[in-house]
């Protein structure tokens, strides 16, 4: 029987609400889980009422007994009830959602589901993340999708003191316009970052429309800026750590 309400509701939910409002996903799948066991605990109670007639006089009993068994029950599961609590309240507040692309804990991925008790990640190589919700409110999260999901990206590269500047950025930003992922809105940005003890760091800076595009566009260009280096004769700095072990290697 449960399994029965299980399907009604998910399928009710799923093709008339969630597809109207699919930016609230989030919080239709938390309503479809509490209708569940609501809906179940009624159809269950009922039940047992047309088997049992004499089961309401035990329910005033039963309820004074359930709510002694609730403090009990509330002191040996604080953990547990606060994994819901948080549950509510990240459904609540909405600092991510399901489908946002986040960062948490130097892991990258996508919300795939919120639970009452925890919280997946399916992480950019494909693995689950299974948080529970209390750890998950106290952590400091980056949410790519929140708002704006458009990214700016940055690639850095080291070149030597005698190489011409002009011509580099030319090349770095020629590259980053030809390509079909870089947004126009935005001009790609060439920086100066800093001198090193033996190069120039340099930086160009584009726009893509979310963070997955950027990073698959970063490594299109650094291909592709390499190869352009290699035909105009512009060289990558070497590091001075690495120069020294050659030197001494050379010995």
């Amino acid at each position: 029987m449960s399994a029965v309400i299980r399907r009604h509701f998910s399928g009710l939910i799923r093709e008339h609400i969630i597809k109207e409002h699919a930016g609230k996903e989030t919080i239709f799948r938390l309503l479809e889980r509490i209708l569940i066991v609501f809906t179940i605990a009624i159809a269950f109670f009922i039940s047992m009422s047309s088997i049992y007639p004499q089961i309401g006089s035990y329910l005033s009993s039963t309820l004074m007994a359930a709510g002694f068994l609730a403090v009990v029950v509330g002191l040996a599961a604080q953990r547990t009830l606060g994994n819901i609590f948080a549950g509510l309240n990240i459904v609540l507040t909405r600092p991510i959602r399901i489908g946002d692309a986040v960062m948490i804990r130097n892991e990258y991925g996508n919300v795939q589901d919120i639970t009452l008790r925890h919280t997946i990640i399916r992480t950019w190589d494909n693995r689950r993340m299974i948080i529970p919700n209390s750890v998950l409110d106290e952590e400091v999260i980056i949410n790519y999708t929140l708002n704006d999901p458009e990214k700016l990206f940055g690639i850095t590269v080291n070149v030597p003191f005698d190489t011409d500047i002009e011509k580099v950025e030319a090349i770095m930003v020629e590259e980053a316009k030809r390509h079909p992922n870089v947004l126009s809105k935005l001009k790609p940005i060439f920086q100066i970052l800093n001198f090193n003890e033996a190069s120039i760091e340099l930086r160009l800076l584009f726009l893509a429309r979310d963070q997955p595009t950027a990073f698959g566009t970063g490594v299109d260009l650094r291909r592709s800026i390499k190869k352009r280096f290699d035909q105009e004769g512009i060289r990558f700095a070497v590091s001075g750590r690495y120069l020294l072990r050659k030197q001494e290697l050379s010995v």
